[in-house]
């Protein structure tokens, strides 16, 4: 996206976080991909994947999105809800939610995450969405150390020490899984941005048409 709209997406977030907004994940029966069940055949599960609605749906969406990247906070906080009440509640949707590094502090951050209790997992990235102007370098903070302050203290809200936040971004245990969430999404998908949903397993950059491409799936076309 052009400079400018990086701009209007900033101002977007920002707004958004000033006024509450929430990240709906954390409400929603989150489940790892290990109790999932029975899912579509468009669907490969990865151990490390969290999901949402009822496996069986005829409508699979894995979401490629990155902790730093405006836009993919500005779908999460402000346009997913209705997603989720339109396509997760009703049963027609599985979602899939994948972290996909764009830079070094996307990969602290979903370290950090990993290393929370499982179910804070979300509610962690959540934070991170939210609070993306506290943290993220796009925003002006000075990295790293500035980065590695802010990570620490949104990582004290949910209950890790800074000593425990250190030990997590110093052990290498989270790396491969890491990386080969975004190797599988290259060598699959092609992804190349955020925010990228996959339905039925094509890829669909950006959310502008997201709507109309899971009509189409639920449609059958």
């Amino acid at each position: 996206m052009s400079a400018k709209t990086w701009t209007i997406v900033a101002v977007i977030m920002a707004l958004a976080a000033a006024g509450g907004a929430y990240f709906y994940f954390n409400q929603g029966g989150l489940q790892s991909a290990g109790n999932s069940g029975s899912v579509n055949a468009n669907y490969e599960a990865l151990p490390t994947d969290h999901t949402m609605g009822d496996p069986k749906a005829k409508v699979v969406v894995i979401e490629y999105a990155s902790p730093t990247c405006p836009v993919c906070a500005h779908f999460m906080t402000d346009l997913f809800p209705k997603v989720k009440s339109d396509y997760i509640d009703t049963g027609k949707v599985f979602w899939v939610y994948r972290t996909f590094m764009r830079g070094p502090d996307d990969a602290s951050a979903e370290k950090i995450a990993r290393c929370m209790p499982k179910d804070k997992y979300m509610s962690f990235t959540d934070s991170l969405y939210r609070n993306q102007s506290k943290w993220d370098y796009e925003f002006g903070i000075p990295s790293p150390d500035g980065v590695h302050a802010a990570l620490v203290a949104l990582a004290g809200e949910s209950g890790m020490s800074a000593a425990d936040v250190d030990k997590c971004l110093a052990s290498t245990n989270d790396e491969a899984a890491i990386n080969k969430v975004g190797d599988d999404a290259v060598a699959k998908y092609q992804v190349n941005a955020t925010p990228t949903f996959v339905v039925n397993g094509q890829p669909e950059a950006g959310f502008e048409h997201l709507n109309a491409r899971i009509d189409a799936a639920i449609a059958g076309k």
